[in-house]
């Protein structure tokens, strides 16, 4: 079903054939979800080539993988060809990629590529091996099927949700002055792990938490997921999560006191909080990751907050994948479609103060959106 849903996609935009780039350590969804494969380890690559009117082809750079392939994949013709990175195979790898274009019959073809995310040898090999080829942007079939998902995407989606709402609870019950960062996050890891969220091997985004409990963060990201620092009294920080399970995803993110807020910190909080009404109230199919973001960036700066948000971006369109287009940012063009699965994520980072940030899953609908994750959004104080 999935493979016949790329085909109406491409018949629609013309194209022949769809050439999907997997690589474990970069873009492992759409092998995953199209193909049913999963990288092995970090710097193993795969092509999947779906012609619209012949059979699939997997190819995969780790051949001693391939008995394994077989038993995950319903892609049945699995092939290998050498890993780019070994450049006295690059002919004999030209050769594979240019034949499994050849069998499907699209040598001469229109072929929709994965531009941004293809390395530079690739580019070469097709380039050289298939001369009489056109190669065309095809990375917005992915991001349409992610911005589509089916009615079984949809039920797996709020699956994790599930366990992802649970590792929250657990992280918010584990948070304690004098409790170091890891203990805390692998209390949300326990919860999660046993009700089986996935923890992969360098392929793919993993279940995984990061805490920003040091008041120095100036995102809801950091180099480190977590430390052997310990919480302290007085601080107010953000805790996310991304709960990764059969090739679905949720990040979510939280707001944690230890001690009851000062009033600096509480407006702090209160003003990411606007920032996500405002924004929820905001998504409807149609408007544009741009339209979102000034709704945003309009509350904070209404605030005295302008120059202490969120530095990434306040969401992005997820489920199948963890993050693809439309993104919530400034200059985002690309339109919210109805029946998707949309994150909005806005945080206030204020050094050596405070920081929040909320983060849910949202399920567009024709008249707006709603909240997937059910676990509270309200600042949660511990050791008043």
């Amino acid at each position: 079903a999935r493979i016949d849903w790329v085909r109406r996609i491409l018949e629609a935009r013309g194209l022949d054939c769809l050439l999907v780039f997997g690589s474990a350590g970069w873009i492992p969804e759409p092998v995953r979800y199209l193909a049913g494969y999963v990288h092995v380890f970090p710097t193993a690559s795969s092509f999947l080539v779906i012609p619209v009117e012949n059979d699939p082809i997997l190819l995969l750079d780790q051949g001693w993988h391939l008995e394994e392939a077989k038993r995950m994949s319903w892609i049945r013709d699995i092939r290998t060809f050498p890993n780019g990175s070994r450049r006295w195979l690059y002919e004999q790898m030209k050769q594979a990629l240019a034949g499994a274009l050849r069998d499907a019959k699209v040598e001469r073809g229109r072929v929709g590529i994965f531009e941004v995310e293809l390395p530079v040898v690739y580019w070469r090999a097709l380039i050289e091996g298939l001369p009489d080829a056109r190669f065309e942007d095809g990375k917005s079939v992915w991001d349409e099927i992610v911005a589509t998902p089916r009615e079984y995407d949809v039920q797996m989606m709020r699956e994790t949700v599930r366990i992802a709402d649970a590792g929250h609870a657990s992280a918010v019950e584990a948070s304690h002055a004098g409790t170091p960062e890891h203990e805390v996050c692998f209390a949300s890891y326990g919860t999660m792990t046993s009700m089986g969220a996935e923890f992969l091997h360098g392929s793919g985004l993993s279940t995984h938490v990061n805490i920003g409990s040091y008041s120095e963060a100036i995102s809801n990201v950091r180099p480190f997921l977590f430390t052997t620092r310990k919480l302290e009294r007085g601080e107010m920080f953000w805790y996310d999560l991304s709960c990764s399970y059969s090739s679905y995803y949720n990040d979510c993110c939280r707001t944690i006191s230890i001690g009851k807020p000062t009033p600096k910190q509480q407006e702090i909080y209160m003003v990411c909080a606007d920032m996500y009404h405002a924004m929820l109230e905001s998504v409807k199919p149609g408007v544009t990751g741009k339209d979102i973001w000034n709704t945003g960036i309009g509350v904070a700066e209404r605030a005295g907050y302008r120059d202490y948000v969120n530095h990434v971006y306040f969401g992005h369109t997820t489920g199948i994948a963890t993050s693809v287009r439309p993104v919530v940012a400034e200059g985002e063009t690309k339109e919210i479609s109805p029946n998707s699965f949309l994150n909005i994520e806005p945080g206030i980072f204020v050094p050596g103060v405070g920081s929040a940030s909320i983060e849910n899953a949202l399920w567009v609908t024709e008249d707006g959106a709603e909240s997937v994750n059910r676990f509270s959004i309200d600042l949660h104080v511990k050791d008043e």
